[in-house]
């Protein structure tokens, strides 16, 4: 039987890299809704029309859009966890932002920032450093799964000019989060 994933765009990759081999369809929206409820709202809700039947794992966080688990509920099951970052780090999240007050991206992130913040947002640079000013760090959380490219490191740089580390992480505990969503819904 197939299985069905809707998730952000943000995690594509890294959700396709762990089911790979598996019978699983995998449907992600674009990561620069996150800025527009409304339309996030509509690709959700169409999205799950789309695939159908009332068993789909949303690998979206629960926090993404203040609707998320009532769109979700009779369609599928959420997974536990806010966001995207706390999908990889999970406890860990804390711990880090306690070092410093951090701003945290992924490769995804990376490869989708102007669709959120130049397109979505509309911020210039003065905007992005007036926004991103309360930040010490960006820290980008590179999975191994896709290069992180340094051209787009510098661009997000120089857009923000907030200093990017970049921590390799484990997709262990993302791993464990899939297969306990996986396992809740029978599929």
């Amino acid at each position: 039987m197939i299985k069905n994933i809707l998730c952000c765009g943000v995690l594509y990759h890294e959700i396709e890299y762990l089911l790979r081999g598996s019978n699983t369809n995998i449907k992600a929206v674009n990561p620069g809704l996150h800025v527009d409820c409304k339309k996030m709202a509509s690709a959700i809700t169409s999205s799950l029309h789309e695939i159908g039947g009332d068993e789909t794992a949303v690998i979206i966080g629960s926090q993404c859009h203040p609707d998320m688990c009532s769109m979700v509920s009779g369609h599928g099951r959420i997974i536990q966890a806010k966001n995207c970052i706390e999908m990889l780090l999970g406890d860990k999240m804390a711990q880090l932002e306690a070092e410093s007050r951090t701003f945290f991206i992924t490769v995804g992130w990376l490869e989708n920032w102007q669709s959120i913040f130049v397109e979505g947002l509309k911020w210039d640079s003065i905007d992005a450093r007036q926004n991103f000013g309360y930040y010490e760090r960006i820290l980008l959380l590179d999975t191994g799964i896709m290069p992180v490219d340094e051209e787009k490191v510098l661009e997000f740089y120089d857009y923000t000019q907030i200093p990017i580390e970049i921590m390799p992480i484990s997709l262990d505990y993302f791993k464990g989060l899939l297969n306990q969503i996986l396992e809740s819904v029978s599929m």
